[in-house]
């Protein structure tokens, strides 16, 4: 019980951490990871994204803690009921509103996490495995295994971002829901609580002196700095609730797959439990591909509605400039002719018709819009 309270509010600072990720980030200038050395200055020089960085490395001390107690599947409850958090947050203080697509997206992601947690009870019910966990994280990581979970975690994060989200101009162009970023950022935090669980279990071995020569710091550090500047650019150009939804499906994924490696995380045996923690992956990959890659249009009666003087009365000219009316080649509208051949008429000698002269001004507007001159 203690575990899964500690799970509980390592997800509510998470939370906490994005929210001043996302407020600091919307008082700087627009962040690229095309320029690192840039956006490393800008952030470390904001004091509001320092304390989200705090509160962030809180929530990993929590969150490793939680789960050294318990398998990584028996918390993903806890981090699917801060979503409602995450939502009431980004709906109340920043004005977001998810579609309906969206909507199934989230709920995708919440059933994920509750099909792979029920498929770990028959071993919590026999005591779990924590003491074979403890002891497999207290061993030393072959590099190989390390390489296997670092490399495309650093890999997969650069060809999103630099291909899959480049943003596309032209007329018809539409701005990104940034599920790219938001992959990225997760695999590389995932792949962040993936060596601080280790480091937390090394601690709980009775190993601690051996955590400056294990690969476990460097690898968190290293997976730790890209993530959290790739979460930042992410929050900084698209929606709270889209960003770190993705973020968080994708890297307890990557948790629950990459310390099943790593660690000896138990994986079922038994049919029923082994199919639950497979169709538990199965829908967060299907949360992933649910949410839609591009914001959706506004009305063009909206547009319209919110463009400035948009209910202004707008009028024509009484006459054509002057400048049109001397352009060589321009053909100028003849005078009205009367009936049976006579001359016309000159629109000094035209009397106003019963009633008065209409909505135009003058007789010059009355007749078209166009001055006419007389030679």
């Amino acid at each position: 019980m203690h575990a899964v309270v500690l799970a509980c509010a390592a997800q509510a600072v998470y939370i906490v951490a994005y929210v001043l990720f996302k407020t600091a980030a919307g008082r700087m200038s627009p962040l690229s990871g095309r320029h690192p050395l840039h956006a490393a200055g800008l952030l470390v020089r904001s004091p509001r994204w320092l304390a989200g960085l705090l509160v962030l490395m809180a929530g990993f001390g929590l969150s490793a803690t939680a789960l050294v107690a318990l398998p990584v599947a028996a918390t993903l409850p806890a981090y699917g009921l801060g979503l409602v958090l995450l939502l009431a947050i980004g709906m109340s203080g920043f004005g977001e509103r998810p579609t309906s697509r969206e909507w199934l997206a989230v709920l995708v992601t919440v059933a994920a996490m509750v099909t792979a947690a029920l498929s770990v009870l028959p071993a919590l019910g026999h005591g779990g495995a924590a003491p074979h966990r403890v002891g497999a994280a207290a061993a030393a990581l072959p590099l190989w295994k390390a390489a296997l979970v670092c490399v495309p975690s650093l890999a997969v994060p650069l060809w999103m971002f630099c291909v899959r989200d480049r943003p596309v101009g032209g007329r018809h162009a539409r701005p990104l829901t940034g599920i790219a970023s938001g992959i990225g950022a997760g695999v590389l935090l995932g792949a962040t609580e993936v060596f601080g669980q280790g480091m937390a279990m090394m601690f709980a071995a009775g190993r601690g002196a051996d955590v400056p020569s294990s690969p476990h710091p460097y690898l968190f550090l290293l997976a730790g700095v890209f993530g959290v500047g790739l979460l930042t650019i992410g929050l900084q150009r698209c929606r709270l609730t889209v960003i770190v939804t993705v973020v968080t499906v994708t890297a307890k994924t990557h948790l629950l797959l990459s310390a099943t490696l790593l660690y000896g995380e138990p994986w079922p045996r038994e049919a029923g439990p082994f199919w639950l923690r497979a169709a538990g992956v199965g829908l967060a990959v299907l949360a992933l591909l649910a949410f839609p890659r591009h914001e959706r249009r506004a009305p063009l009666a909206r547009r319209a509605r919110t463009s400035p003087g948009w209910d202004e009365p707008r009028e024509l000219p009484a006459v054509l400039p002057s400048h049109l009316s001397s352009r060589p080649h321009t053909r100028r509208a003849a005078p009205p002719s009367r009936p049976g051949g006579a001359p016309p008429v000159p629109p000094s000698q035209i009397s106003a018709p019963p009633g008065g002269w209409p909505v135009a001004r003058d007789r010059e507007s009355y007749l078209g819009n166009v001055k006419i001159e007389w030679r």
